[in-house]
Order: C-alpha cells, then structure tokens, then sequence
C-alpha cells in the first residue's frame, strides 16, 4: 500500500513519467551512507564548525565563510586535504537509501557533493554512471547506455575544480559558464527536484539564483523533498519558488527508511504509469501491456542490438510465439516523453521473461538494470559470442553460446533455445491457465477478459503446431489463428461466432480505457475457457495419434 506517494504533487509526477524531472543531490543526502564505527559524517554546518577549530582568534559565523578562511590561512591543497579527512571519501560506503535512489531510471543527476557515494551506489547495482567533472565532458555525446552524473562543483579527485570557497562560489559563473548555459537549457524544460538541501546551504542557493537569473518569469517550479518540516521553512521555500514535498515523520520509522520507502513507491508509480501511457506497434504486446500489475502474463522482452533486431524477430521471435509467449523490443513501444531508461525498466518489470544478447553496452546495462533488482526472479536467457569477457557478473543464469555471424549454420543455437522457451513455458503455463479464473476471483474483470484470450491464443498456436500448420501460425493475430482453425476444420465453425462475437469486448479493453461489468466479463471466460480446454484435449488426442 502506497504510503507517501500520494504527498507528491500531481504536476511533479506527471513531469517524472515524462522523463522531465531533473534530480540535484546535495550535502544532506550524503548523510544516509554507511559510516565506519566510532566516526561521524558530518553536515555543511558541522563541516564548517570542524574547520573553525583550526583557525585561532576565529569567530565561527558560516560554513563557506570558515572553509575559505582556511583556505587562505593554510592553502587550498590543505584545505582538500581536510576535506578528504572530515568527509570519510575512504571509508564511507553508500546505503541501501543511496541504491534505491540510483534505481530510479533517471538518465541525469546533477550533485553539488564532493565524495563518490553516488558513483559506488550505481556500480552496486551494476548501473553505468559517467562522471561529467569538466566543461569539455559536456560536449561528447552518450554513446553507452548509462546515468550522466553532473558533478557541478566537482569531486576530490579534481581539487582544482572544487567549489567550496568564497571566491569559487562568487566566480562560479565567469569560469564556467557553459556549465552554468548547459544547468539552465536543461531546467528550461526539466523541474529541478532537491533532495539533500536545505535552504541556507550556498550551493542550493547558488543553483537556484543561476536559474532566476538565466530563465526570469519563465521558469518551471522546483520541488524540495523534506521530511516533518514546520510551517515557517515550508512557507519560506515557497517565498523562493520552491514547492515543498513534506513527508510526515514517523516514530516507528527512521529518515532512511522513510526516503528508502518513497524511493521505492516511486519507481513502482513510474513504471506502472510507463506502461499504461505506453503503446506497442503490434497488437498482442499492447494486450499484454494492457494487464493491470496483479495479472501474470507472458510478455517476452528482448533487449538485443540494433544491427541484429531484425534478425532475432525473424528467427527467434516464432520460437517464443510457439511457447506462448509475445515478444517485444524497446524499439517497438512508444511512451510519451524522453524516457528510454525508464521505458525499459518497465518492460522488464512487466515481461514474465527476458532475452539479452550480451554484445553491446546498451544490452550489457539493461541485464545490469534488471540483476540490480532487489528481488529477481523471472526467467533470465543470456546470449553471447564469448563467455569469458563479460564485464557483470552471469553466475547462476543460464546462458546460451551464440555463433559469431548469423551467416553461419544457426540450427544447434536456434534448437537450444526452443529447449529453453519450451521448458520454460512447461513451468509457466499451469499458472497462466489459472489466471483468468484468479482474477475474476480478484475483480479485476477487464484484466479476465484479456488473460482468457492469451490463454486462448497459446491453446490454438500449440493445436496447429501439432496439426502440421505450425509455419503458417508464427505471425497470426489471434482472429487470424482461430479463422484458419476453423477453414482447417480445427474448430468448430459455431465456436468461432462465439469467439468473434466476445472478440470485439476483448479489443475494446485492449486499445482503450474502458471497463466491463461483472457478469459479462464472467460469461465470456467461462465460454472462452471452456474452449481453451476443448482445443487442448483436441491438441492432446492429435499428439498421441501422431506418437502412436
């Protein structure tokens, strides 16, 4: 159950599903990574109180105020220096919280901070990251599937490019404005999301002056994710333009286990939400994309390079179609916005099984977005040339030798792999034949009707399998399967009246919004079911003639 979703605006999470969210880490975020015992991570404010001891005769007043005294009393190298000591780059680790951010599909993040939580965090959950520290980064185009993590201020591995004191923070613009020019294009058309700021840090404050002043009037809202904050900082944000989302505070719940759980529901919001905007180019897929989240289906998502996409709908596609299953490739679904990242997270999350063939970085990231998952269990084939130079872990996942050209003798790869779609299938398809039934029991009518036809569809495709017309079902739309049944007198011609008639309530459901009441919807899964049954016994009498 939803519990702090339903605090964030609606105008925000419709900018999120959109692809235009723009998320900016800060300090306070750095504060939920796994600290070593004995030793405390401190805040911008407790940072600048540790400095202010070192300086004699000093009256602490700021953070940045204390940090650039030091800098002049002691030199910049020694002010990097007690960074890297008072900040634990060594040996601070991130958090689950930091894992469950960096699972959000977010193609960009922007950070102020210096350490390196956010780059660990991403290779945890084996997800690219590509540092961006310079003003030359920005030009180069991604040509690896990965999250392009802006370091605005820098990192400690580049001390020169730090922004930490007076006079880097009042210079900031001036020494680099094509970073400053590239945050406001971006902004033009994503909302800033905070989270780790507050308001008298500089380096929101210098974010958000950098966009009053580039973008005026015309700027989107930006939005700060607080926890229990007190009217007055609520209403002083608001002064600022800066929409509050204020989580409430729990006592039975800690600060990273409320950000660990929002983290969690909005990823779960995004891609649910993904999928019903989504629309596939063919007509089973979007029948599998129009089930709701409790129904199991038999979507196959296939995350393969683009020189061999035409090449695996063509051979390996039937195969797939042949067990039941209805393939799909992230070329093939059209989702409103720039989101590719997070349509293909949905597509995983939605298929009941995924193919990836191993020979390309966009390929090796999406099996890396999909072994990061906390909880991974669906069925996972793995194809590649070359076992031994793949750069993730694929122990415990069956993987399959491809030939190095597909110009080559194809039949031991392609006999393989309907070995594994059938077994596969043989383990998924009692459960599949009990899903109409199971939500009709769940209410969920409109989800019955659909599940029932899929059943349907599988029954019928295995039937002319074993009547010899199996290379003339591949590409057939269920109408088509269950008209060339009946002209090969497979079915009876008063069944298909009957299919035809409940077909039309089915694409209905499929291609638009629109429920079914009750009785109906339990009319025509128990028809629609019973047939699937009697074109099963008919598959089976077929087979164990043909075997005796």
């Amino acid at each position: 159950m939803a519990e702090y979703i339903n605090f964030f605006p609606i105008p925000f999470l419709e900018d999120l599903v959109q692809g235009r969210c723009l998320p900016f880490i800060g300090a306070g975020f750095s504060l939920n990574a796994k600290i070593p015992a004995g030793k405390k991570m401190l805040d911008w404010d407790g940072l600048g109180k540790k400095v202010a001891t070192s300086l004699p005769e000093y009256q602490y007043t700021t953070a940045i105020e204390a940090l650039s005294a030091y800098a002049h009393e002691y030199s910049r190298v020694k002010l990097v220096e007690f960074l890297s000591s008072a900040l634990l780059v060594t040996s601070i680790q991130p958090s689950k919280t930091h894992e469950h951010f960096c699972r959000l599909p977010f193609e960009r993040v922007v950070t102020t901070n210096f350490d390196f939580l956010l780059e660990h965090a991403y290779a945890a959950i084996s997800k690219y990251c590509i540092p961006l520290i310079s003003e030359e980064q920005l030009s180069v185009g991604n040509s690896q599937s990965g999250v392009r993590l802006l370091k605005i201020h820098g990192d400690l591995h580049h001390p020169s490019r730090l922004v930490v004191t007076e006079e880097d923070y009042d210079s900031f613009l001036t020494a680099y404005p094509l970073l400053a020019t590239h945050l406001s294009s971006l902004l033009i058309d994503h909302t800033a999301f905070f989270v780790g700021y507050s308001l008298d840090d500089p380096d929101f404050r210098q974010i958000w002056q950098v966009v009053k002043e580039r973008l005026g009037e015309l700027r989107r809202p930006g939005y700060v994710l607080q926890v229990g904050a007190p009217p007055h900082v609520v209403a002083r944000y608001e002064r600022r333009g800066i929409k509050v989302i204020n989580l409430p505070k729990s006592t039975s719940r800690s600060y990273k286990e409320i950000l660990d759980t929002t983290f969690q529901e909005l990823l779960e919001y995004w891609s649910s939400k993904i999928i019903t905007l989504s629309t596939a180019t063919e007509a089973e897929p979007q029948a599998e994309l129009s089930l709701p989240s409790v129904a199991r289906g038999r979507l196959a998502f296939f995350s393969v390079p683009t020189r061999y996409a035409a090449l695996y709908k063509s051979l390996v596609y039937p195969i797939a179609e042949k067990y039941g299953f209805s393939p799909i490739m992230a070329v093939d679904v059209i989702v409103p916005g720039d989101t590719i990242t997070a349509k293909i997270y949905a597509l995983i999350e939605k298929s009941a099984i995924v193919v990836a063939d191993l020979s390309s970085q966009h390929t090796l990231s999406e099996v890396g977005m999909m072994l990061s998952k906390e909880k991974q269990t669906k069925p996972l084939i793995l194809i590649a040339e070359d076992f031994g130079s793949l750069p993730i872990d694929i122990s415990n996942h069956l993987i399959i030798r491809r030939p190095s050209s597909f110009d080559e003798n194809l039949d031991e790869f392609l006999g393989v792999l309907e070995k594994t779609f059938a077994s596969i299938s043989s383990n998924i398809t009692p459960v599949l034949e009990e899903e109409p039934a199971r939500l009709v029991a769940k209410r969920e009518y409109r989800a019955a009707v659909i599940a029932v036809f899929t059943l349907l569809e599988h029954e019928l495709r295995q039937l002319l399998e074993s009547s010899g017309k199996e290379s003339f079902s591949s590409r057939l739309s269920i109408l088509q399967l269950v008209e060339y049944a009946t002209m090969n007198e497979l079915i009876e011609k008063t069944d298909f009246k009957e299919i035809r008639m409940y077909m039309h309530a089915r694409n209905r459901l499929v291609h638009t919004r629109d429920e079914i009441s009750a009785s109906e919807a339990k009319k025509i899964v128990k028809v629609i079911s019973n047939l699937a049954i009697r074109v099963r016994e008919k598959n089976l009498t077929i087979r164990s003639r043909r075997e005796g």
